[in-house]
């Protein structure tokens, strides 16, 4: 069983996928919005998952919106929403963010419309990105 590796700002946990890949989905918190974001990385070692979410953004070891390899299939997908909807459950009064590295990962992430999460976009580098986000616990009319 994996267990949640936990920091003061984030938790994350790497799973072993059965086309010898790794999968990291990593929750980080940004205090200052009260927002959590998901972040997954699949990659062909652990150490490439850790460097694409520990290095700047202009590190060449960063893997973020390239190509993780050519074996990816839905079984991490299916295992970050499974967590995504599980880790829903222990926070409260909080909003969770997920943003698409590529456009195809934005285009699968719109299913999380099934699971009341809702689309919004945002301007980034001269062009706009959509992201999927859903208030958890939160009274809107406060």
């Amino acid at each position: 069983m994996n267990k949640w590796n936990k920091t003061r700002t984030e938790v994350s946990k790497f799973f072993k996928l059965s086309n010898d890949q790794w999968l990291k989905i990593v929750f980080s918190f940004k205090s200052q919005h009260n927002i959590w974001f998901e972040t997954i990385v699949v990659a062909n070692t652990k150490r490439k998952c850790n460097d694409c979410i520990n290095k700047t953004e202009f590190s060449p070891k960063v893997i973020y919106g390239h190509s993780t390899g050519n074996k990816i299939g839905l079984e991490a997908f299916r295992i970050a929403l499974k967590e995504l909807l599980e880790f829903e459950k222990t926070i409260h009064n909080t909003q969770i963010n997920i943003v698409g590295a590529s456009e195809r990962l934005t285009g699968i992430y719109k299913y999380l419309k099934r699971y009341g999460y809702e689309e919004y976009e945002y301007p980034y580098k001269s062009r706009t990105r959509q992201m999927m986000y859903k208030k958890i616990g939160v009274n809107e009319n406060v």
